[in-house]
């Protein structure tokens, strides 16, 4: 009877510890697919911000790229993107050929709608308008960009960060 003791003790403890075994395989299989799942999200994240800027990406002439960061500018006043766009029509006379100033202006809107701050595509198309402009053309650039952030009134906080940014970034 003692022996029927022991086994039953040692099946039931051979049970509890298989269940414990069990349990502590779940908490961390629980662990790894919630860490799979974070990694998922980082890698979504970084693609999606891949595939924003990828319009920007193919902007390979300094007045389509100015056009496209003039939209990122207008974009922070939401209610006043038409009267920035005729500022940028203006002001854009002279500098893109009047048969091709309409597409422009879609692809430079289009550029910049998934585009999430104004100071990216400065990033972006900095190396190219040095390279590019001279010193007068990046100080024309600058006061069309000033053009369009007036337009409808009183510059945004975004707006006058990006306009410092793009002032640091072509004068010095």
């Amino acid at each position: 009877m003692a022996f029927l003791g022991i086994l039953v003790a040692a099946i039931s403890g051979a049970v509890i510890w298989y269940w414990r075994f069990k349990m502590v395989r779940e908490a961390g299989s629980e662990i790894i697919d919630s860490v799979e799942r974070m990694r998922g999200a980082y890698k979504r994240g970084k693609r999606r911000k891949q595939a924003e800027v990828a319009p920007l990406a193919s902007i390979a002439d300094p007045a389509i790229a100015a056009v496209a960061f003039f939209f990122c500018l207008a974009k922070e006043k939401p209610m006043y993107v038409d009267a920035a766009k005729e500022v940028v029509r203006s002001r854009m006379k002279g500098i893109i050929r009047p048969a091709d100033m309409e597409e422009v202006l879609v692809f430079g809107e289009w550029a910049s709608k998934n585009v999430t701050s104004p100071e990216d595509p400065i990033r972006r198309f900095r190396d190219m308008w040095l390279k590019a402009l001279d010193t007068q053309e990046r100080q024309q650039l600058i006061g069309i960009a000033e053009d369009v952030a007036t337009a409808g009134g009183e510059r945004t906080k975004e707006q006058e960060h990006a306009l410092q940014v793009l002032r640091r970034s072509l004068m010095n």
